[in-house]
């Protein structure tokens, strides 16, 4: 008895480490497929998938990381808000048209998240807003497909900002595979002027598996007036 009673209990040994090794195989293979839905726009070296557009801020694409002892990346992207517009924003232009923009613009399951390094002057809790789009001067609300929000939790330090799906504009004419265009408002419907760092924006996937790069120079010609409540416009 004593033997089949041992014998009994390796067999038990074994079963729970193979129902441990599927499921841990099951969880890098769901994994796999998130990660495998979203891409970085930009790798800091120089090259990007998006050249910036209208902004109404100050703008630096070579920025000195500000704390480069707590995140490994020596330059990234400077944002200086403009106190002055009520709804400062800056926009990012993509070449090519994303895709599978559907699994991010859903209040239902576990929808894929768009987010973004960031690292600014502004206090915890401060709103920062993404609007997926197209380009072109109608603004918000015709030209946006869905909007993505999230908060800061540190002051003068890094963090990933995870952006949740907040609304799509009850107005809109954009379809989920016209979107080209990214629009960053920090702390929108507000006045206030502090420093935004960021880089590392992840997002839907291009139509393409293959992204074309390239190095453009920032155009400060240009500025963009958003409108209410997330509510971008162009003028």
């Amino acid at each position: 008895m004593k033997t089949e009673r041992k014998i009994s209990e390796k067999d038990k040994m074994k079963n729970g480490l193979k129902k441990s090794i599927v499921l841990f195989l099951t969880f890098l293979f769901q994994t796999g497929l998130v990660l495998g839905q979203s891409q970085p726009y930009d790798n800091m070296d120089g090259k990007k998938a998006f050249t910036f557009g209208e902004k109404s801020g100050m703008l630096d694409t070579t920025a000195m990381n500000p704390a480069p002892g707590t995140d490994n990346v020596k330059k990234c992207y400077k944002y200086v808000r403009n106190g002055s517009k009520q709804y400062d924003n800056v926009k990012l232009n993509f070449s090519k048209k994303l895709t599978d923009v559907n699994k991010y613009a859903t209040y239902t399951g576990v929808p894929q998240k768009i987010s973004m390094k960031l690292y600014t002057t502004a206090p915890a809790g401060t709103l920062v807003e993404i609007q997926l789009g197209k380009q072109g001067k109608e603004g918000y609300p015709g030209a946006i497909n869905s909007v993505y929000q999230a908060k800061t939790t540190v002051t003068n330090g890094w963090e990933d900002l995870q952006f949740k799906f907040a609304q799509t504009p009850v107005e809109s004419k954009t379809s989920a595979t016209q979107v080209d265009q990214l629009t960053l408002l920090f702390n929108p419907n507000s006045t206030t002027s502090d420093t935004y760092y960021f880089y590392n924006i992840t997002g839907p996937m291009f139509v393409s598996d293959k992204v074309d790069v390239t190095e453009v120079p920032v155009d400060n010609t240009k500025t963009t007036l958003p409108a209410k409540n997330g509510k971008g416009g162009t003028k």
